[in-house]
């Protein structure tokens, strides 16, 4: 009886063992399988998360290398406005040395018609003196005289050039101060020294009028003070005027 239930027994055990190895292999296989998901999920989310930082980072690059376009173009825009505020600064001084050179060419003649009515008076108070001489005296008056009709042709052609300097310079002086408009500042782009002016990049197109005064400024501070002699469409030219700093290139300059 007990050799019959032996193997009975064996064989129970054998069905118990291979039952909970079945068992195990089932729960590794769905173990396994929901691994396999989770691993697949975070996969798919992981590439789609690189597509995304390919995509921002293709925008970026394209944002770079239109900044660097826009960049460029201002670069080029900046060179070409100081090749013309340094040509309209030479064109400046060409025009205030040739005033002056025909300030002292009017000044030697007018020295010279100095001299001519000097000697005729000379001459007129020689005639009074030198009666018994009248005969000589008087041809040579008359000789005089023809030479002072040119000479006061001359005077009167000197002195009217004179008066229109005068009344072109004193018109200029007189000028109605108009208050620019609120934009009226700019950069200085030249300082010529030899003619004490300056160049500023601003004119016509904001509000610049003859007659302004500007103020310079270097780092917030105030530097010097510069009136505008002349207005262009986007540069203005100023007179520095005295009791201040030194004025350099790409200081501010501000209507006042």
């Amino acid at each position: 009886m007990k050799s019959a239930r032996f193997p009975l027994i064996i064989l129970s055990l054998l069905c118990v063992i291979f039952l909970l190895v079945a068992v195990q292999q089932y729960l590794g296989g769905q173990k396994e399988k929901s691994s396999r998901t989770v691993t697949e999920k975070t996969l798919t989310e992981t590439k789609e998360a690189k597509d995304q930082l390919q995509k921002e980072l293709d925008e970026q690059k394209k944002l770079k290398a239109e900044l660097e376009l826009q960049v460029t173009d201002l670069k080029g825009k900046v060179t070409s406005l100081q090749d013309q505020a340094e040509k309209l600064a030479a064109q400046i001084a060409d025009e205030r040395k040739a005033k002056e050179d025909a300030v002292a060419q009017l000044n030697e003649k007018t020295r010279e018609v100095e001299d001519i009515k000097t000697n005729f008076e000379s001459a007129k108070k020689e005639h009074l003196s030198l009666q018994e001489q009248y005969d000589k005296i008087n041809k040579d008056y008359e000789s005089l005289q023809a030479q002072l009709k040119t000479v006061k042709a001359q005077n009167e052609n000197l002195t009217k050039q004179l008066d229109d300097m005068e009344s072109r310079k004193e018109v200029e002086l007189d000028k109605i101060v108009v208050s620019p408009g609120a934009e009226a500042e700019g950069k200085v782009l030249v300082v010529n020294k030899e003619f004490n002016f300056i160049v500023v990049s601003a004119g016509n197109n904001k509000g610049m009028r003859p007659g302004v005064m500007l103020s310079i400024f270097r780092d917030g501070k105030f530097v010097a003070k510069a009136q505008v002699e002349k207005v262009y469409e986007t540069m203005s030219a100023a007179n520095i005027q005295p009791d201040g700093s030194e004025i350099r290139e790409g200081d501010i300059a501000k209507a006042m």
